[in-house]
């Protein structure tokens, strides 16, 4: 615009010149050649002037042209730099012999103008702007400044300017912008210093991607010496289509009054109004220092919209949302702080729905913005789809194998954003959990993201746990630490999963990793390590000491007893560690202990499929020590497996009987078997002594004949030596 009033004050100077030229002269056409001659020897550019000139004297000065144009510079399209159809402008000729300047209504018709640089940044106009370079520095330095025109003339007139069917083109070849505005009209009223004015322009504005039209009306006023602006009753509409919308996106902006201050170097509005496709937005703005540092104060307020309204006039297509009646209201207010170096937004007030959000931000143009919400209440559910039936769902997924999942991680967006922020959630709903005193700190440069800390309380615990995220190109990698003391499990997963057959109070430990930017890839390249306990827990839809019963009434033949109500088991306390590999949670060394029995498990959780396959082995104590020192494994009690199987949602739990009664009989063979042995080998025994005896009996006997018979020998011997 600038460079605009500059070439139109050049036009005027030109036609001042050509007027006070022409003033005594009956037929001004004899000096066309000169003028041309004249403007070629300036400038090197043609001017040509194919049209008449007509003048008048009295009681106006006047200039009327037909058809004339400028010539481009060298270098250029050959088209025109600038080119007029018609142009007239009179002044009063009396006023002027007393320094007062009273102009007709100055009138330009077809006014094109052509401006362009070329790839080596070089502009069509840079030629007329040089200085005369054989003037000499010291006739530059003993040059005296123009005079103000203002300053001479004592009181300045002009009855009004009409510039219609006018056009400005722009093509800037270094960085392939190309700028048309067609069809320009301007209509400015009688121009007198202290009276309001009234001024209006339309035109077509068409770059690539934006296309609008633009219609401005105001009353402008201004003193004696422009430094004090006053703008009335000011409107602009428009009318734009952009290359990424289909729909066109009209707007209108109206202000009663602004205000311009160029003495204090002020600026202020006490109520502007931006109107566009429902969407109302008003504003206080206060500006200093406008012509150095400008610094910016506003209040604005954003009243009601439905946002799903407004999509619907965008093409722009919600995804399902279980609520109908969720993101149908929003508004909010805040105040604008803003500079050259910063923005800050403060005392921000949203409504969305039923939610309450306040924050403010800090936005430096030259370091890390920061951002600060706080939430009353807030319920997420609302705005996601409606859960689908499991049946229809697998149904579904059987008959659509092309179906395509949202991206859980916004990959491109992450890596684009630099901010600092932290929220807090007095009150949240996710999942059907639901959650208090919820805190998220979080830090984002360049897909670099860190979440530290995380912290909210909920089902009698409090959580900590903090969320690394590297985004690049089409995935992001993430790890995260977890710990949770105490939680009661049994109503999160009553919520969560709907999982009603365990209580207690969990605790868990977890180092993950994973990779993907979907949910589904998200598990299925989840790896880490987990620790978890629980305590004063029960499990229901078993009682491991009734399914003992049962086993033994079984092994004695024996009715199965009755059920106990509640059908349940309680666990004094329960402990595991698991490794995750690529979605698999795999545990073997689960330790259990309820007041009648003491349990070790082991198996999978597959958490791509949200399949379980797990084996709890259960013994039966004798008493309810559960301080018992003795491990599992030495345990003479008769091992009971109790399998839990098949999705999250809807586990089978079933004792393995057949397995306890043949580790039952097998025990008792060996216990028959151990006794066959210990009497055989009494038996053995006995017989051994039996035999002992005997032949202890048979020797003495032997020995005592022995003796007999040796004592009859010898006496025979004797009788025979000493016969004589």
């Amino acid at each position: 615009m600038k460079l605009l009033l500059k070439i139109l004050s050049g036009l005027i100077a030109l036609v001042l010149i050509i007027v006070l030229g022409f003033a005594f002269t009956f037929n001004p056409n004899d000096y066309k050649d000169d003028i041309i001659t004249l403007v070629k020897e300036k400038t090197g550019r043609t001017l040509s002037v194919p049209g008449d000139i007509s003048l008048s004297l009295f009681p106006w000065i006047g200039l009327e042209l037909g058809k004339i144009e400028l010539s481009n510079a060298k270098g250029f399209e050959k088209k025109p730099f600038v080119k007029i159809d018609h142009l007239q402008v009179r002044v009063k000729l009396l006023p002027l012999l007393k320094q007062q300047l009273e102009a007709d209504t100055l009138k330009i018709k077809g006014l094109k103008l052509n401006l362009a640089k070329n790839k080596d940044g070089i502009s069509n106009w840079a030629d007329l702007s040089q200085e005369n370079k054989t003037q000499s520095k010291t006739a530059k330095q003993q040059a005296k400044p123009a005079n103000n025109p203002m300053k001479l003339l004592g009181v300045f007139a002009l009855n009004g300017i009409e510039i219609n069917q006018a056009q400005f083109n722009w093509h800037d070849q270094q960085s392939k912008q190309k700028i048309a505005v067609n069809d320009i009209e301007l209509e400015i009223g009688k121009i007198e210093i202290g009276t309001i004015i009234p001024f209006h322009t339309q035109f077509h504005f068409k770059q690539k991607g934006l296309e609008t039209n633009l219609n401005f009306k105001s009353g402008i006023k201004f003193s004696s010496d422009f430094k004090l602006f006053s703008f009335h009753n000011t409107q602009l509409h428009s009318d734009t289509k952009l290359a990424a919308l289909k729909q066109r996106l009209p707007a209108t902006i109206a202000s009663k009054l602004i205000q311009l201050d160029l003495h204090k170097k002020i600026a202020n509005s006490k109520n502007i109004k931006l109107s566009s496709n429902d969407v109302t937005l008003n504003s206080q703005v206060n500006a200093k220092n406008i012509l150095s540092q400008p610094v910016v104060n506003a209040k604005v307020n954003l009243e009601t919209i439905n946002p799903r309204v407004l999509a619907k006039n965008f093409d722009v297509v919600l995804p399902a949302m279980s609520d109908k009646n969720a993101l149908t209201m929003f508004r909010t207010q805040l105040d604008v702080d803003a500079s050259t170096k910063k923005l800050n937004l403060s005392n921000i007030v949203m409504l969305l729905d039923d939610t309450k959000i306040i924050g403010k931000a800090n936005i430096p143009f030259s370091a890390t913005p920061f951002i600060q919400l706080n939430v009353d209440r807030i319920n997420i559910d609302r705005y996601l789809a409606k859960p689908t039936p499991n049946k229809k769902e697998d149904k579904y997924k059987k008959n659509n194998n092309k179906t395509i999942e949202a991206a859980l991680i916004p990959i491109a967006l992450l890596t684009q954003i630099d901010v600092n922020a932290t929220l807090k959630i007095q009150a949240l709903q996710v999942k059907n959990t639901h959650w208090g005193n919820v805190h998220f700190s979080a830090k984002a440069n360049q897909g670099n993201v860190q979440l530290n800390p995380i912290k909210l309380q909920g089902y009698g615990s409090s959580i900590n746990s903090n969320v690394n995220i590297v985004a690049r190109k089409n995935t992001a990698s993430l790890s995260s630490v977890l710990d949770i003391k105490d939680i009661k499990s049994g109503e999160l997963l009553k919520d969560f999963m709907d999982v009603k057959n365990l209580q207690g109070l969990t605790s868990i430990n977890a180092n993950i990793k994973t990779t993907g930017s979907k949910l589904s890839q998200l598990k299925q390249n989840l790896n880490g390590t987990l620790r978890f306990s629980l305590k004063e827990g029960t499990v229901k839809g078993i009682a491991l000491d009734h399914e003992i019963n049962k086993l033994k009434a079984k092994i004695k033949r024996k009715p199965e007893p009755a059920k106990p109500v509640p059908l349940e088991t309680k666990l004094t306390n329960l402990n595991a560690s698991a490794i995750i590999k690529n979605g698999v949670l795999i545990n073997k060394d689960l330790r259990a202990a309820t007041p009648f029995t003491r349990i070790i498990g082991q198996g999978r959780a597959n958490l791509v499929k949200e399949q379980l396959d797990y084996i709890a082995t259960v013994k039966l104590t004798n008493a309810q020590d559960i301080k018992n020192t003795i491990p599992f494994e030495k345990m003479k009690a008769t091992p009971l497996d109790i399998h839990i199987r098949g999705p999250f949602d809807k586990l089978s739990i079933k004792a393995n009987f057949e397995k306890a009664l043949n580790s039952l009989f097998k025990q008792e063979m060996k216990k028959q078997e151990k006794k066959l042995k210990e009497q055989a080998k009494r038996k053995l025994e006995q017989k051994k002594d039996e035999l002992k005896a005997q032949l202890k009996q048979q020797e003495k006997e032997a020995k005592e004949k022995a003796k007999k018979e040796l004592e009859k020998k010898l006496g025979d011997k004797l009788k025979e030596l000493f016969k004589f």
